[in-house]
């Protein structure tokens, strides 16, 4: 294919700049890895800005010199140097050096070390790295484990294409194929992931570098400088690219990578950057099935210890016996936490039973024992000798399932068996029991199946749970020994794991060779005489390093076996799906895989810790293919089953379980309880001829009404539910016979009708007096229906309302709502009217009407029921005369005071004088009626209250309440059980830290509120709110209810009564205080204390602060405690003598005392201090004007004017005043 054709398929995207540039080592994790001419590392974005730079260096360890290539697995970056001959490891989030491996320098001995490496890739747990040098491919475990050198094969006499000259570079496709260009010849060899040759790509020029990607495999060709694309099948797609120095021209080739969707990067190290393409996508390989994969390993810690056995207790603790033999080290979470020291022993061994027993064995005393954790001997067992039950050289103990221990002698050269109080019961005999010649260790495995390491014949011999041989096994098929030096062995998930000659053997149950791991060294996975082997549960192992002087902990990366037995059973829209459970421990999960084609298009459907799982929401009869693969917990997934399918079932609704009927002369009415809303489609009603059944509705709610039928019928119906995948449940049959005919064509019903209570009358209105249903009892449709309602004598007119259209059968409420007069105010008594109700509706263009004359009660202005205590907030009048008048009185004879707490306590005292008394309502007491929600209370109004001087707690509240408001205060209603009084805002704000001047005042709406006892009228106002604040904290969280009249009068309007015909004789002040003398004073030292305690506060921690002494005076001034008041401005003026604002408050002061001369000199200094102060100059002028100075005044009100224009308009009556002048 041509290098245009090539073109069209390649989009050139952008340069990335990278000076020093010595060669792109890969991409991975959405960066770019960039060797420098240094020797370092950058990592860089895709828009070519710098993210880190990774360490060359390791204090005075050299890491990198020449890197040659990286790869991106998990959170770890992997560069391969040639320099340094090793593969270094970084932490892909910030670059922090994890250790290195392959090299001399990182601990690794013998075949296990690196040559001049140039090439990585990292798949399914191992890293593959192109040993150049050494002419090989090396297999090591995802953090450095040494697991071995990719054997190579191929058909006979073809070793030339498959072995390896000079591997510079390697990758594998998804499915483990590995890729390697071999320098040596200028070609790119394709293997199995056994290292079975297949083929090489054709060979059209020099590859020097290579990247496989999801879609086929990219090469550099050296040759005429083009990126040459191949699919799987070798097969050539397309290139581009060519020589030159334009953009998307090559100079050099130095490196190719390729990230997800097609983006394709091409290294140029003489034009110092980064070729960016993005490139048409090619076919990308199945990713299932999945073949089982090669199993890998991860170092996890090295246990600083010397062991010579090593055994596991089944939960969290191994143990490990010392070097000098004479205890046992206890091991838990990776660190030896005590010893265990039995005495007068040797140990040459241990294990634990499955009960958590430890049992050892004594070389010393050629003996067994059983030990507690303590170490003292529970059970001991043999003697010195070569008979049976007696040890000459104990060298191996292992506790079958069922309790029985084995041990081994080499020097008898047998395995005896004891019962586990220490009964010697035979010696293991058998076909292979003969041939035993150095037994040193033993396992059994999950069957109970028993092996047994014979270091002297290098083999392992294995016998049944029933003792019968099961073969001998480390010999290959020649006979030649797999097995060198082997010292220890394990049993653990269907593998027999032997310690060899500083690698780690594994074998199958059945003798097979799977694979090794392991080599000399003292780098990770490092091996120097070990000596034993534990299973740690899971795929955890520890291994016993003698020569290191440490255990390490290692975990094997399974790539689990295909799930087995795997079954699908379709469901209705869904696919039950089980399989044979795993035994592997190892196993976390299992993966769903579906395709709706049995060969490919494959995806994750889900996931599960059970061998089940149930798809669903599927489409009905279409059939669906599923494979299954097993997860383990690092993440690694194995190989994925056979193919099963199934066909999800359509939904077939259940027969509705049963069919209520109502019935009037001209129609019926069905219904039934509504279907599952899954599936849903609707509800057929069927009428059946013959053996026919014809369908007459479908509906989607569950109930169907048949029109227009004949009275005294009887009729059949059959009803179904409708899947939306278009099938039908059984129908069932109803049976109904239609009513006689003896109701109105027009039936009025009285759903509700409220008693009214006049002195709310407004809100009838609005919400109505109740409803009534009107149902057509015919089978003919009324049109143009018409409703009216009245009260006689207390409606002007009646209401109407309307309705187009009343179907045969069909009922329809309506709301009766009232307009009433002002009359309805003057009600007397409680009475019962007669209310009238007329529907009507137009028959052959003629109105037929019907009625209904129910009874309403009817309830003069002063009742209520408790039912909706809201409507106490009709009885709060603020702006009714008599109140208003009332209030007016108070606020003029104590025009000084501008404080919440002194005027209600004005008022209160007021009333006192004026022989106000509290008197229970001798017929509904509040505390009774007040309980009951249906009796109808009687309240008065305040205007009522204070004509007759005497009032119930309720009566008391409305009137102190409506009082208040009229002067601007407001309140709130306090109920508590069997009892009301009230509480008023002081309108000062509540202070955070929760001040309440020790429950003197209440927090409610973040201020401070003070409840009034109103029954305490007629005594001083500090008793009434001692007592009022007392029950006020007594029912607090006992009942207590707050009821916000402001919120209620939005629906109960305060009453609108007539016009007062009577006065009330006004109290004077001297009268108050003469009856009260120390209420008002006590009052105002309390509510000064309480709004001047952030300022005194200040005032001690702050002398000198003249803000705060400035707003003690004014808040002492406005709450009328003037004498106190000009001490505090006198204090701000010594502190700062041209203080304007004391100065002025000083005038204002004398001026409210009459004092108006000395108000004058004051405003004068004032006006001094701050000339261009406009009010300043205003209260100036009323200074002047008080002592008929009119000149001085009017200059003064010019000279306010001629600063602030808006003062004439704000003080007009002075501006016609002075303005107007002479």
């Amino acid at each position: 294919m041509s290098a245009t054709n090539g073109f069209s398929k390649a989009d050139f995207r952008s340069e990335i700049a990278s000076a020093k540039m010595l060669k792109l080592l890969g991409v991975g994790a959405g960066n770019l890895f960039i060797a420098k001419q240094d020797g370092s590392v950058e990592v860089v974005d895709k828009e070519g800005k710098s993210v880190m730079t990774l360490a060359s260096k390791s204090g005075a360890m050299e890491l990198l010199k020449h890197p040659e290539a990286a790869a991106v697995s998990g959170e770890t970056i992997y560069v391969v140097d040639s320099g340094t001959e090793q593969v270094v490891m970084y932490a892909l989030s910030g670059g922090k050096y994890l250790g290195s491996f392959g090299s001399k320098a990182s601990g690794f001995l013998g075949d296990s070390v690196l040559d001049e490496p140039r090439g990585i890739a990292v798949h399914d747990g191992v890293v593959y790295v192109a040993d150049s040098g050494n002419e090989r491919i090396q297999l090591f475990g995802i953090n450095g484990v040494f697991l071995t050198t990719l054997p190579l094969s191929g058909a006979a006499g073809a070793e030339k294409e498959f072995k390896l000259g000079e591997p510079a570079d390697i990758a594998l496709d998804t499915e483990g194929r590995i890729y390697v260009l071999d320098d040596d010849n200028k070609t790119i060899k394709v293997y199995t992931s056994n290292g079975v040759y297949l083929r090489a790509l054709p060979k059209s020029g020099k590859p020097v570098a290579m990247s496989v990607a999801e879609d086929g495999i990219y090469v550099a060709d050296e040759s005429n400088f083009s990126i040459q694309k191949y699919n799987f099948d070798a097969s050539l797609a397309y290139s581009f690219g060519s020589k030159g120095e334009g953009k998307a021209q090559f100079s050099s080739l130095s490196g190719v990578a390729v990230d997800k969707a097609q983006q394709v990067y091409v290294g140029d190290s003489k034009k110092a950057l980064v070729n960016a393409f993005v490139v048409e996508a090619g076919k990308a390989l199945e990713p299932l099935p999945r073949a089982v994969g090669r199993a890998s390993v991860k170092w996890l810690e090295n246990i600083p210890a010397e062991a010579e056995q090593l055994a596991w207790d089944g939960k969290e603790t191994f143990y490990a016996v010392s070097k000098d033999k004479k205890s046992l080290q206890v091991i838990r979470k990776g660190a030896v936490t005590g010893s265990i020291k039995p005495a007068d022993m040797q140990l040459s061994a241990v294990t634990v039973d499955k009960t958590g027993a430890i049992w050892v064995l004594d070389s010393q005393g050629r003996r067994g024992a059983k030990l507690d954790e303590a170490g003292k001997v529970l059970i001991s067992f043999g003697s010195g000798g070569s008979g049976a039950g007696q040890f000459r050289d104990p060298t191996a103990i292992a506790v079958s399932a069922s309790g029985m221990v084995f041990v081994a002698d080499r020097s008898n050269r047998n395995v005896q068996i004891f019962r586990g109080d220490g009964v010697f019961l035979n010696a293991l005999n058998g076909e292979n029991a003969g041939k035993l010649s150095a037994p040193v260790s033993m396992a059994f495995d999950q069957r109970n199946n028993l092996y047994i390491l014979d270091e002297s014949r290098k083999t392992v011999l294995a016998y049944s749970s029933g003792g019968q041989s099961l073969g001998e096994f480390g010999k290959n098929k020649e006979g030649a020994s797999l097995l060198s030096s082997p010292v220890a062995l394990v049993a653990a998930n269907d593998e027999v794991l032997v310690v060899d000659n500083n690698q780690v053997k594994v074998f199958s149950p059945k003798g097979q060779l799977l694979r090794s791991f392991g080599s000399k060294g003292s780098g990770i996975g490092g091996l120097n005489e070990p000596v034993a082997i534990a299973y740690g549960g899971g795929s955890n192992l520890l291994v016993s390093d003698r020569g290191n002087k440490r255990i390490q902990s290692l975990a094997v990366l399974y790539k689990p076996e295909a799930p087995q037995q795997l079954a699908a059973q379709g469901k209705v829209h869904s696919i039950e799906l089980q399989w044979a459970q795993a035994t592997s421990p190892f196993i976390k999960q299992y993966r769903i895989y579906r395709s709706k084609n049995e060969k490919e298009g494959f995806v994750q459907v889900g996931s599960n810790a059970a061998n089940q799982f149930v798809d669903t929401e599927l489409d009905a009869e279409v059939r669906y293919y599923y494979r299954v693969g097993s997860e383990t917990h690092f993440g690694y997934e194995g190989a994925t089953s056979a193919v099963v399918s199934g066909i999800p079932a359509k939904f077939v609704p259940p027969a509705l379980a049963a069919i209520q009927v109502e019935t009037t002369p001209w129609q019926v009415k069905m219904s039934w309880a509504a279907a599952d809303a899954k599936y849903f489609g609707a509800y057929r009603i069927y009428q059946k001829e013959g053996d026919n059944y014809t369908r007459i509705g479908e509906v989607a709610q569950p109930e169907f009404i048949k029109d227009a039928l004949i009275p005294e019928t009887k009729y059949t119906y059959y009803v179904a539910t409708f899947s939306s995948d278009g099938t039908e449940s059984e129908k069932v049959a109803v049976e109904a016979t239609t009513q006689v005919f003896n109701r109105p064509p027009l039936e009025i019903d009285v759903v509700q009708l409220r008693d009214v209570f006049s002195n709310s009358y407004k809100i009838y209105e609005r919400d109505g007096i109740g409803r009534i249903k009107l149902t057509n009892n015919t089978n003919k449709s009324m049109e143009r229906l018409k409703v009216t309602f009245q009260l006689k004598d207390f409606m002007d007119f009646p209401t109407e309302a309307k309705l187009d259209k009343l179907l045969p059968g069909q009922s329809e409420e309506v709301a009766l709502k009232a307009v009433f007069n002002n009359s309805i105010l003057t009600l007397t008594e409680d009475s019962s009217v007669q209310a009238l109700i007329e529907a009507s509706y137009f028959e052959n263009g003629k109105r037929i009407t019907f009625n209904k004359n129910p009874t309403v009660n009817v309830y003069d202005k002063h009742r209520l029921t408790w039912d909706e205590r809201g409507r106490f907030a009709t009885f709060v009048t603020p702006k009714d005369t008599p109140l208003i008048n009332l209030g007016r009185s108070v606020a003029t004879q104590f025009k000084e005071t501008k404080d919440e707490a002194q005027l209600a306590a004005a008022l209160f005292d007021m009333l006192g004088v004026y022989g106000m008394t509290y008197i229970q309502d001798p017929s509904n007491p509040y505390q009774v009626s007040s309980g009951k929600v249906n009796t109808v209370d009687y309240i008065q109004f305040p205007r009522e209250t204070l004509e007759r001087k005497s009032g119930d707690c309720d009566d008391l509240v409305a009137f102190y309440s409506s009082a208040l408001e009229s002067m601007g205060i407001n309140t709130r209603v306090v109920e508590v059980p069997g009892h009301m009084f009230m509480m008023f805002s002081t309108n000062i704000a509540a202070d955070d830290d929760g001040y309440t001047m020790d429950n003197m005042y209440v927090i409610h709406e973040d201020q401070l509120w003070i409840p009034v006892e109103t029954t305490l009228v007629g005594n001083a106002f500090i008793k009434a709110w001692e007592k009022g604040v007392a029950a006020y904290y007594k029912w607090k969280d006992k009942g207590l209810t707050i009821l916000d009249v402001h919120a209620e009068w939005e629906t109960y309007k305060p009453a609108s009564l007539p016009a007062a015909t009577t006065k009330q004789s006004e109290i004077s002040r001297a009268e108050i205080e003469k009856k009260f003398p120390s209420d008002h004073m006590s009052v105002l030292k309390i509510s000064s204390q309480t709004k001047t305690r952030r300022y005194l506060n200040t005032i001690k921690k702050n002398p000198s602060d003249v803000d705060a002494h400035l707003q003690m005076g004014i808040i002492l001034a406005k709450a009328g405690d003037r004498k106190e008041a000009m001490k505090y401005f006198d204090k701000v003026l010594s502190l700062e003598p041209k203080n304007a604002a004391a100065m002025n408050n000083r005038g204002n002061i004398f001026m409210i005392e009459d004092k108006h001369v000395d108000a004058q000199k004051a405003y004068l200094a004032a006006t001094q201090i701050t000339p261009k102060d406009a009010h300043v100059w205003v209260n100036l002028a009323r200074a002047y004007k008080a002592t008929n100075d009119v000149k001085k005044a009017k200059a003064a009100f010019v000279k306010a004017q001629g600063l602030d224009p808006s003062v004439k308009e704000a003080h007009r009556a002075l501006a016609l005043e002075l303005l107007n002048a002479l």
